[in-house]
């Protein structure tokens, strides 16, 4: 109901104000027939409802930025803005200067006024654009350069990876750069994971919730909500997409489909799982590693064990050091989709079978 009486009194107000300020400071020329107070009346108005008008979509504007996430851009731009500017007041003195040195007296100033207003706002439209579309350009001019303009932008968190959890250990660490965005559709699905019947999923999603609350209360990472939604396209993934998109962000994940399908919509992803198979260490045909046989393979006599970075390795003839630490040697190594795996022997075969050629 305030928004109603609010709005009206807004107008009148600033149009009012145009008035006031049209008739004291004798502002314009007689329109037609009307008089020369009736006239500034008219204009002032006029100029009122306008930068009224103006103030209400600016406004509306800004406010749509800050629900998309782009509070970074529009700082940025009006600094940029502020920088563009200063360039058009410089351009408005030299305008000035050699209006005044080189035109006749017959030259209007309403025209030099005129000129110098569009060049300054055009300088200034400029610089508010060149910094909302080139996020990082303040702090790579101090740099010297745009090193790191690439990494530092936002990046979008997908359910998988939030309940997933390596993401705050990740950003700590620097391998990650940039402020995280959790889109409110995210957290309600995540919600909606936590209130399960099944007992799993809920704990998933009730792990994922306390994750996303370390996330924002940790001061060493940057954080933010937004309310950003798109109810048309209904699925999760869809919108992550889309609101990449609008953003200009890079999606981070777990999800294999999600990876796939933004790839396609040339949206940059993070795979934390193509990050952790990356960094796991490379064995070639006949290194020597300690592993323990933990489960009976698929084929017979074959063990199973795992290393510290979770990579799978089976062991040919190792059933029967279930339980057991072992030295293996490195047969071959397989990647999949999955990650990798590892197909060694014990080395007491190796031996054996070097003992044996021996002879």
């Amino acid at each position: 109901m305030a928004k109603f009486f609010l709005l009206p009194l807004f107008f009148a107000v600033l149009i009012g104000l145009g008035m006031f300020v049209a008739v004291t400071q004798k502002l314009g020329a007689p329109l037609g027939p009307f008089h020369q107070d009736a006239s500034r009346l008219l204009i002032g108005g006029f100029s009122g409802f306008l930068f009224a008008l103006l103030t209400l979509l600016t406004s509306a504007l800004i406010n749509r930025q800050l629900e998309q996430g782009k509070s970074r851009q529009l700082v940025n731009g009006g600094l940029t803005a502020l920088v563009g500017a200063t360039l058009g007041f410089i351009a408005f003195i030299i305008l000035d200067l050699i209006f005044k040195n080189t035109s006749d007296k017959n030259t209007p100033e309403s025209w030099l006024a005129l000129t110098q207003g569009l060049i300054f706002l055009f300088f200034t439209m400029l610089g508010f654009r060149v910094g909302y579309r080139e996020e990082n350009i303040l702090v790579d001019a101090f740099r010297g350069g745009k090193a790191g303009q690439t990494n530092r932008g936002p990046k979008l968190l997908d359910t998988s990876v939030i309940i997933d959890g390596r993401i705050g250990d990740l950003v700590k660490t620097g391998f990650i750069e940039g402020k995280l965005i959790i889109p409110q559709f995210v957290l309600d699905e995540l919600h909606n994971i936590a209130d399960s019947s099944d007992n799993l999923r809920r704990r998933k999603g009730r792990r994922g919730l306390d994750i996303l609350g370390e996330l924002r209360r940790s001061e060493n990472i940057e954080a933010e909500m937004i309310s950003r939604d798109f109810p048309e396209l209904g699925a999760v993934d869809r919108k992550l997409i889309q609101l990449a998109k609008e953003m200009n962000a890079k999606i981070i994940t777990t999800d294999y489909n999600l990876n796939k399908v933004a790839k396609v919509e040339n949206i940059d992803v993070l795979n934390i799982n193509e990050l952790a198979n990356a960094v796991k260490p490379r064995f070639i045909p006949g290194e020597e590693l300690e592993v323990e046989v933990i489960d009976r393979g698929e084929e017979i006599g074959q063990g199973v064990g795992y290393l510290d970075d979770g990579t799978m390795v089976v062991v040919e003839n190792g059933r029967r050091f279930i339980g057991k630490k072992i030295k293996t040697v490195v047969n071959s190594a397989l990647q999949t989709d999955a990650g990798k795996m590892l197909f060694v022997r014990p080395k007491t075969e190796t031996n054996s079978m070097k003992d044996k050629w021996a002879q």
